[in-house]
């Protein structure tokens, strides 16, 4: 099924820049802010027209309600996201993803990316932090694994919607993999990892979970990449998973890429053999600043 687009009307529109209809109507009218026009003549809005406009008048970031306003935890919300207030906001994420309320959860990561802060802060202070508190859940039995999933999944849907809004450049510094191991069942960390390479201006192919890596080196001899981001979060296999990561380090030795590692996983494995491990990246901070760093 298509997912339906949500567009904002005028009064949506000026409701989340903390101004009135009026000057919504004059930015458009003067070609500030883009819409699109309907038959009838009315303005609509997609949110990727609002980014666009708050990255070109920053100034004006200071007194924006994020997204609108139509109930008591809307406006706790933007409050918060406005404050910077992580701690209320990984609280609200997890209770929203247990309840599996993606609208929810959808207004904090639109607000944070449209109140200006950096994906990789986003990432680390929020979603990580929930992520591992829903796991510990599981662990200690505290919820069930089909819960487990649901919350996990609701997050996992959300970010993917996120990067509709996320600003790309359009020149590609260059190619980069990331990769998750053949039998690796998650890959949430790996999307976010994916988003913020894509909006560093890296063309960007990403594999996802269960994906089998017997004829990677088709991809590495066409593209060359760069850099490599292989996430990790579970080995269950280690002489298997072993024998993959020889594989795809000596690709990335032949090719000339330099190899980054992320998760828990390489814990479990012996890293001592290849000259093309630039990094071990323990936070999505530090993908930030492998990747700026072309």
């Amino acid at each position: 099924m298509k997912e339906e687009i949500q567009y904002f009307n005028s009064l949506e529109a000026a409701k989340i820049l903390g101004v009135n209809v009026s000057s919504i109507k004059r930015w458009t009218d003067e070609g500030k802010l883009e819409c699109i026009r309907t038959a009838g003549g009315h303005r609509k809005f997609l949110m990727e027209h609002l980014v666009a406009f708050l990255e070109q008048n920053k100034q004006k970031t200071a007194k924006i309600n994020l997204f609108p306003l139509e109930t008591e935890t809307d406006l706790q919300i933007s409050q918060h996201i406005l404050k910077g207030d992580f701690d209320y906001l990984a609280d609200f994420v997890l209770t929203q993803a247990l309840n599996g309320n993606r609208a929810q959860l959808q207004k904090v990561l639109n607000g944070l990316y449209l109140g200006q802060y950096p994906l990789h802060l986003i990432y680390d202070q929020l979603l990580a932090p929930v992520l591992h508190r829903i796991g510990a859940l599981w662990h200690e039995q505290q919820i069930s694994i089909i819960e487990e999933h649901f919350a996990s999944q609701a997050i996992r849907d959300c970010i993917t919607r996120l990067q509709g809004i996320i600003r790309i450049p359009e020149k590609k510094i260059a190619t980069v993999l990331c990769l998750n191991f053949s039998h690796e069942l998650h890959d949430i960390a790996l999307k976010m990892v994916d988003h913020i390479l894509e909006s560093l201006g890296y063309e960007v192919l990403f594999s996802g979970q269960i994906t089998p890596l017997l004829d990677i080196e088709t991809i590495f001899a066409r593209l060359t990449p760069q850099k490599v981001y292989l996430s990790s979060t579970m080995i269950e296999d280690v002489p298997a998973t072993q024998m993959e990561f020889e594989h795809i380090g000596q690709l990335c030795q032949k090719y000339d890429s330099r190899l980054f590692l992320g998760g828990q996983g390489f814990d479990r494995l012996d890293l001592s053999t290849y000259a093309a491990i630039q990094q071990r990246l323990f936070s999505f901070t530090d993908v930030y600043q492998s990747a700026a760093s072309a």
